[in-house]
């Protein structure tokens, strides 16, 4: 469904960087003459509110379009003071614009050139139908736009303080100091001012701000510093948008800040580019369970397509409940318990915690503040928590000599006597220092922003609150854009900046959908959805067994997916003999370690007897289950499997009687594919089937941890067709430092790639098309400058020549949302068509990129994804690459549906999150990367035998 919160790591950081590139700002990119006017009888056709929008940069925008004018760099005095920084001694920018440059061409040193992104060239469109649609983007008016902006750099003594103690204090500067003006502060220590005259006199503004201290007495004192370090030139926008002229990040950046400083007037909480509010009453909140409760709010970011838009969005994120923590432990200690089991009381807390029950709680608290409050007594402290120690009966440490324990400490010295002494105690404050609290005594503070990665429990509550249909989508979006009211505050007034009011309406493609073919016939797809016929290619099933690593799922349930999966594969083309065996192989009460080791030996057992698949159904409530069936199985021995979880089976797989047909199809489709098998392909003699004939279609990813683990490696995987069909996949992924974007050892993995494809086929691919995922805009020429040389090293390392290609960027972590306007235009949940792409309008100026809609959403509102061709040799035009892509959301071999972006992509996150499952519990050595990844090593009669295993 729809884009449900702030999952892009970076949001909130400097902005120097535009915050990785995400949320708009072409940078260094935009060169070149602009786009020339395009498909002049589409927009002819659908131009709903030409008032609103321009035929594109330098078109003719009509007598009531917005006209930019050019100006210059700006005053005379301020001319030769352009974005400059005074000397300070070691030479450094202010850290804000340290790496404003990151996006810069910079040579690669494998072959010593440049490379540009190139211009979209003018087409005459082959799409044959177009729809009027809407996209929450509201077009932002420059006319009355200040030129020249002073940029303050702001210091703080003490340093480490909250973005919400920063506002405050800079509120007090402002009410003191420069009452009448009303600059764009963002939350952190960038200052902006519009006009020439600066906010105060003289070079430096010094200052002592007091606020209260929370729950102590006494008050803290700030001491800022306001400094004057550059001036910003923000005609430089509306000429990067009318004659083409590069837009440094920092004029864009500004724009977004003095927006965003509307927002941050009102009483929410900000979360990187999001404004969050809490539930209006403690009864109107959606628990997410674990302590977690879901909070609303909404996205906003100021970006460039044709015009400067303002991109907003509704927004979900997970905060901490504000509440006792007994609650949160009997919450944890009710998590993992079946529906028909009574809920933990608090009699339950007289217990102690078990192991899993303390590492669910550690992780939920670790960080925390919270706050500590014994009844009856005056007055409260807040800590921040480090973990948890032994009981409070248990736990001993030192008192004037002594030494006593918790339980003890609070009975003598504070009167009181703890409920629940068995529960662990709190470490909080001082990491050095014994200080332990009761957790009956701890209240969790309201409105912590927390980075931590949810659970999968957690987040599938939280998608299934915020799947919301489009109609509902935008009403929210359109209720925070009344409730900020841009053009009413005082900031964006100043600037001369203001908003529009509507969505902006722009016309869309609707691509034809493709033809697949099967075995024996072909099929067309309607609405995103096929039916599935016999199998192109299958292999026969002969010798496999069927088991339980689950308690909950019998031999007999077993016997019945076993006869089920042998009558469906029949009516699709596969040949499944009866199992060789069928068996629970655990036992009531067996730790982790013999769960493991059962594992272990039973799948070395059935490698000696040369089994082809192990059908594995394990406990999802067991949450290492997964992981430990697929690194011993991959890793350890060898052998092939596919997994169900035990929670699908009682749902859907219970006997003969319920069995879910389409849960066993979508069984058999993965196994097909394992087997070396082709499900469907296209349709022979469409333009698609031509232009992927001699192909390598390649995928490639980097999955990063999540900000909470601190010592986790980033994963990198690739994956390429081999089969003459773009059906076949193989894939190989690798461990990098954490949070690095480009793929370290790119040139050795398309070299083997290119190997594989020449084995199976006879001669090697005469083309490579790149999709590559997870790259955000800030960070495009520097992938460009060292992944595609990398590509083309690894073609001259094994075939001495160069092989043509084509890199796009896939992009899924946007906000950017459509919206049909009339009724025979949507699906049956509100949404766009599949095959839905704008490519005009919100997209680059001068760079090829568009949007898509390749699937049907099931729920809520679908998500676009964003295509951006960064280098293209084989020469495709815009109407090849966007079918291209189109087709592709076809060819994934799980299930028969279109999927959301290209099967070489999807394989590629898959191939990634295989690498992160083999990480799992594990202890990773940072600075010995390449011996991690050795002792992770898949066996090679899995690569080999069954280069499809990862999906």
């Amino acid at each position: 469904g729809g884009g449900w919160g702030e999952r892009e790591r970076g949001r909130g950081g400097g902005w120097g960087e535009r915050e990785r590139g995400r949320g708009g700002g072409w940078g260094e990119r935009g060169r070149g003459p602009r786009r020339e006017e395009i498909r002049d009888q589409r927009r002819d056709d659908f131009q709903p509110n030409r008032q609103q929008q321009r035929q594109g940069p330098g078109g003719d925008a009509g007598a009531r379009d917005q006209q930019f004018p050019v100006h210059s760099a700006g005053p005379k005095a301020w001319q030769d003071r352009r974005p400059q920084v005074p000397d300070q001694g070691s030479g450094q920018l202010v850290p804000s614009f340290s790496q404003m440059d990151i996006s810069s061409p910079v040579p690669d040193e494998g072959n010593g050139k440049t490379y540009v992104i190139p211009e979209r060239k003018k087409i005459e469109s082959r799409c044959k139908k177009y729809i009027p649609i809407e996209v929450n983007h509201f077009l932002i008016n420059l006319d009355n736009m200040k030129l020249s902006v002073i940029h303050y750099d702001c210091s703080f003594t003490p340093e480490k303080l909250s973005k919400k103690l920063l506002r405050q204090i800079m509120g007090k500067m402002q009410d003191k100091h420069y009452s009448q003006r009303y600059p764009a502060f963002d939350g952190k220590k960038n200052l902006f001012s519009s006009g020439e005259r600066p906010l105060f006199p003289g070079e430096e503004l010094v200052d002592t701000v007091e606020l209260p201290r929370d729950g102590r007495d006494g008050v803290l004192a700030v001491v800022v510093t306001i400094k004057p370090v550059a001036v910003v030139d923000m005609s430089q926008i509306t000429q990067f948008l009318r004659n083409g002229v590069d837009l440094p990040q920092i004029a864009l950046q500004v724009l977004d800040i003095v927006l965003r400083t509307a927002s941050a007037r009102r009483a929410c909480v900000p979360v990187g580019r999001s404004f969050f509010t809490p539930p209006a009453r403690p009864d109107k909140a959606t628990p997410l369970g674990n302590g977690y409760e879901l909070w609303y709010g909404y996205f906003q970011s100021a970006i460039l397509g044709w015009q400067p838009y303002l991109n907003m969005d509704v927004a979900h994120k997970g905060f901490p409940e504000a509440k006792p923590l007994t609650e949160v432990i009997l919450e944890i200690k009710g998590r993992k318990l079946y529906r028909d089991q009574p809920k933990p009381t608090s009699e339950q807390l007289k217990r102690e915690l078990s192991r899993y029950e303390a590492e669910d709680f550690v992780k939920f608290i670790k960080g925390l503040r919270i706050k500590y409050e014994i009844p009856s007594a005056p007055g409260h402290r807040y800590f921040k928590v480090n973990g948890i120690k032994d009981s409070c009966r248990n736990h001993r440490f030192n008192l004037d000599g002594r030494m006593t324990t918790v339980e003890e400490y609070f009975r003598t010295t504070k009167n009181y006597i703890l409920k629940y002494p068995d529960l662990p105690c709190i470490h909080v404050g001082n990491p050095a220092k014994d200080i332990c609290l009761p957790p009956e005594l701890c209240h969790i503070t309201p409105g912590q922003v927390v980075m931590k990665k949810l659970d999968k429990f957690q987040t599938s509550a939280m998608i299934k609150e915020a799947a919301k249909p489009p109609n509902e989508r935008k009403r929210r979006i359109m209720e925070a854009k009344k409730l900020v009211n841009f053009n009413q505050d005082p900031s964006a007034q100043e600037f001369g900046v203001s908003v529009g009011n509507e969505f902006v309406k722009v016309s869309a493609k609707v691509l034809e959908s493709p033809t697949l073919k099967y075995k024996e016939s072909e099929t067309k797809v309607k609405n995103g959805v096929w039916y599935a016929d016999e199998f192109v290619q299958t292999k026969k099933l002969e010798k496999w067994v069927i088991i339980s690593a689950s308690l909950d799922v019998k031999e007999q349930q077993l016997r019945s997916i076993a006869k089920r999966m042998k009558d469906v594969g029949s009516k699709n083309g596969m040949e499944i003999c009866d199992p060789l065996l069928v068996e629970v192989i655990v036992q009531p009460r067996m730790n982790e370690a013999k769960f493991k080791d059962c594992l272990f030996d039973s799948f070395r057992f059935y490698k000696q007897k040369e089994v082809q698949l192990v059908v594995v159904v394990f406990p999802e409530r067991q949450s290492s289950a997964y992981g430990q069936v697929k690194t011993i199985a991959e890793l350890n021995v060898g052998i092939l499997t596919q997994c169900i979880k035990d929670s699908t089976v009682k749902r859907r797989l219970y006997d003969d009687a319920r069995m879910d047909n389409a849960t066993i199809l979508n069984l058999l489709l993965k196994i097909n594919a394992k087997l070396n098998g082709t499900n469907h392909t296209f349709k022979q003699g469409s333009r698609v089937a031509e232009l992927c004939k001699g192909v390598m279609l390649m995928g490639a990813d980097v999955t990063h941890p999540s900000p909470d683990q601190k010592t986790v490696p980033s994963v990198a995987a690739v994956t390429a067709s081999h089969d003459r069909n773009a059906f076949q996949f193989n894939m190989c992924s690798g461990l990098q430092p954490p949070n690095v974007e480009v793929i370290l050892n790119l040139r050795a993995m398309v070299r083997k790639r290119i190997q594989i494809y020449k084995s199976k086929n006879g001669e090697p691919p005469n083309k490579i098309i790149f999709f590559r995922d997870g790259v955000s805009e800030g960070f495009f020429q520097r992938v460009l400058q060292l992944e595609l040389p990398a590509i083309k090293l690894a073609c001259q390392d094994e075939l001495q020549k160069d092989i043509p290609v084509t890199f796009l960027v896939v992009q899924k972590r946007h906000h950017t949302r459509f919206f049909p306007t009339r009724q025979q235009d949507m699906d049956r949940c509100g949404n766009v068509p599949p095959g839905t792409v704008v490519d005009t309008d919100i997209t680059h100026p001068r760079e090829l990129d568009f949007y898509m809609v390749s699937h049907a959403s099931l729920q809520g509102t679908s998500r676009p994804t964003k295509y951006h061709r960064l280098w293209d040799d084989n020469d495709l035009d815009e109407d090849d690459l966007e079918e291209l892509t189109y087709y592709l959301c076809h060819l994934f071999s799980r299930c028969t549906r279109a999927v959301s972006y290209p099967a070489p992509t999807y394989y590629a996150h898959l191939a990634a999150a295989r690498g992160r499952v083999y990480l799992e519990g594990q202890t990773v050595n940072l600075t010995n990367l390449e011996q991690e990844m050795k002792t992770r090593t898949i066996k090679e009669a899995i690569v080999q035998g069954s280069p499809m295993f990862f999906v």
